[in-house]
């Protein structure tokens, strides 16, 4: 598939010298179809002559008015016009997208035109020259001729700025120049005898300028020789046994002939040994794997009875705010533990309590200072309900102490199913793992029967 560049119908495809308000609307295509540029990333339109690349101007894709077309305008300011000489000038669009770097025209370029303006002193124009220096050189010619018969010769007075400052009245053969045309004044009138300027050179040959750009990459063992292996269009690490990174600039000409442009790098010896790093531990705890992690081993505690020896029996509490349990604090447990007791009043009528009784945690520091104080529901003296309370334990906490407490004069109060646990909310009651019978310690009971004659199934 060829890529082609072309002009619009509406667009100029010719410049004047120091015209900064004219610009070039090109359309990209493929097979003179053109291509969708909304995806471009880049878009880089570069113009030269038949000495080469003279300039670059970039195109904001964001800003195509077209881009669905292949439309691209660039307009010829300032700082293109001065590196722009007149003549024959050609153009080519590079666009980059995802899939690479894309160059319209494929086959050559597209040509447009700068021609000069009025004060332009490029090409094979005579330059202007000061009138004595002119009459100085039609002297000196004169003076080499022989002299023939008197006749009315050419005597150019001087110059003026327009054709209405000539005299009124002049004698045969007076000549005055007007810019750079030539004034005679002959048979009583001023006759524009035309530019003081020579013809037209013969047009030079056509140039040649750059079609296209390859880069390739290969690594060598060699700093100064350039490698002739398998060139490779994407770049290469380097090794320890080639640590020299060569690339290759390959120039495509439009007269089908190319240039090779090569440049070496090294692979630099490795660094020293950097500082030992410091362990950022508020930003490593509040990472989202970490808290992650401890989501679900704080899950895996849940429900585990902390306390020893408590009992699913109705005991009586005969002592008012009567410890009943004492939890030495391990950091790993985590930030919360929970209590949770059931209140029995209502099953024992004849030793009814007067007022309720609720469960309390205390948390108390290295040095014994109460730090916090939690209390649970309050269950009335003649309801059996489950009161429970969780307690919030930082890092100087070492006991945690649950009692029972009631409000009344008659300390009696009934209770069972006393749990602590991690979390902040109560599960159904157990005994502490350590207290149950395992199937090791089945399995050592058995063998103990058997040993004596008898069976367990």
């Amino acid at each position: 598939m060829e890529k082609t560049l072309s002009f619009t119908d509406t667009s100029s495809q010719t410049v004047k010298i120091g015209d900064t308000t004219t610009s070039f609307t090109l359309v990209c295509g493929n097979d003179n179809e053109a291509v969708d540029l909304t995806h471009a990333t880049s878009i880089t339109v570069k113009f030269g002559n038949s000495s080469g690349y003279l300039k670059s101007a970039t195109v904001d894709p964001s800003r195509l008015t077209e881009p669905t077309n292949g439309e691209i305008t660039v307009g010829l300011n300032a700082d293109l016009m001065k590196s722009l000489p007149a003549g024959g000038c050609y153009i080519e669009v590079w666009v980059v997208d995802s899939t690479g770097t894309s160059i319209y025209p494929s086959d050559g370029s597209t040509g447009f035109t700068i021609t000069n303006n009025i004060q332009s002193t490029t090409g094979e124009t005579i330059t202007t020259i000061a009138f004595d220096e002119f009459k100085e050189a039609m002297d000196k010619a004169a003076s080499t001729i022989a002299k023939g018969d008197p006749g009315e010769g050419l005597d150019i007075k001087g110059q003026v700025t327009s054709v209405s400052a000539l005299p009124t009245t002049a004698n045969e053969g007076d000549g005055y120049l007007v810019n750079e045309e030539l004034y005679v004044y002959t048979s009583g009138a001023w006759k524009d005898c035309g530019p003081i300027q020579g013809p037209q050179g013969i047009q030079g040959k056509t140039g040649t300028g750059i079609s296209s750009t390859t880069i390739q990459y290969q690594i060598s063992n060699s700093a100064t020789t350039s490698p002739t292996g398998t060139w490779s269009n994407s770049i290469v690490a380097t090794t320890i046994t080639n640590p020299y990174l060569w690339m290759k600039a390959t120039l495509n000409y439009t007269d089908g002939t190319t240039k090779d442009f090569y440049l070496v790098s090294q692979k630099g010896d490795k660094g020293d040994k950097g500082d030992t790093g410091s362990v950022d531990n508020a930003g490593l705890t509040k990472a989202p794997a970490f808290v992650e992690l401890k989501t679900q081993v704080d899950n895996s505690a849940v429900g585990i009875n902390l306390a020893l020896g408590t009992s699913n029996q109705v005991v009586q509490a005969n002592v008012w705010n009567m410890q009943v349990a004492d939890i030495k604090y391990d950091k790993s447990l985590g930030e919360h533990l929970c209590a949770s007791v059931m209140i029995n009043n209502a099953d024992h009528a004849s030793d009814l309590l007067r007022g309720s009784a609720s469960i309390r945690m205390d948390a108390f520091d290295k040095s014994g200072k109460n730090l916090a104080t939690v209390w649970g529901e309050n269950v009335n003296y003649n309801a059996n309900g489950l009161s429970q309370c969780s307690i919030n334990i930082d890092d100087n906490t070492t006991d945690v102490k649950v009692a029972i407490f009631t409000n009344a004069m008659v300390q009696n109060t009934f209770y069972s199913c006393l749990k602590i646990e991690r979390g902040t909310k109560a599960t159904p009651w157990c005994p502490n793992p350590t207290e149950i019978l395992t199937q090791s310690d089945y399995a050592k009971i058995k063998a103990a029967i058997v040993a004596l004659g008898g069976a367990l199934s």
